[in-house]
């Protein structure tokens, strides 16, 4: 089985975005096992397109639009604002942090911290670009250390607007 194809569709598969996916199923045979049986297990899948569509419906200033950042490898290193930015796609969910050991001394990353969301029950990663049960994540060796629900906060709630507002999308 080829898990990179079973994790990335083949119009993305040359996204930047995946380096890290990669890298990790080419050099750590460990957490390719892991991968491989969440994948066979439904543990673990990569982003369907009904989340590439909630990325390409946002709202985002200075880009064509968000999967750009994706494209170009741009939430590589900087997963606090990509999971922030997408959490604006889904009516409720947390914004998690913690340490992700397998990230440890990556771009921006010396001692493995890490942001996700978690929605669900299932953690959306962008930066493995991976869906992960909540309940496989210490699997792959997910600690988190707190959880923030982002709804309580207007100035999120006011971005959030904008970003869905499909009045203000690009024609």
């Amino acid at each position: 089985m080829n898990l990179e194809k079973e994790l990335i569709s083949n119009e993305r598969f040359q996204y930047k975005c995946f380096d890290e996916l990669k890298r990790l199923i080419h050099e750590d045979e460990k957490i390719y096992q892991v991968l491989l049986n969440g994948f066979k297990t439904n543990k673990v899948m990569g982003f369907p397109e009904d989340l590439w569509e909630k990325i390409n419906n946002q709202n985002i200033r200075g880009i064509d639009n968000f999967e750009t950042v994706f494209k170009d490898g741009a939430n590589i290193g900087y997963c606090t604002v990509a999971a922030k930015q997408l959490s604006y796609s889904f009516p409720n969910c947390y914004l998690c942090g913690g340490i992700l050991p397998i990230l440890k001394g990556t771009t921006n990353c010396p001692d493995g911290s890490h942001t996700w969301i978690l929605v669900n029950n299932k953690i959306i990663d962008t930066t493995l670009m991976l869906i992960i049960d909540e309940d496989y994540a210490s699997k792959l060796g997910y600690i988190e250390e707190n959880r923030y629900d982002p709804s309580i906060d207007p100035i999120y709630n006011a971005s959030k607007e904008f970003t869905n507002d499909s009045n203000l999308r690009r024609k």
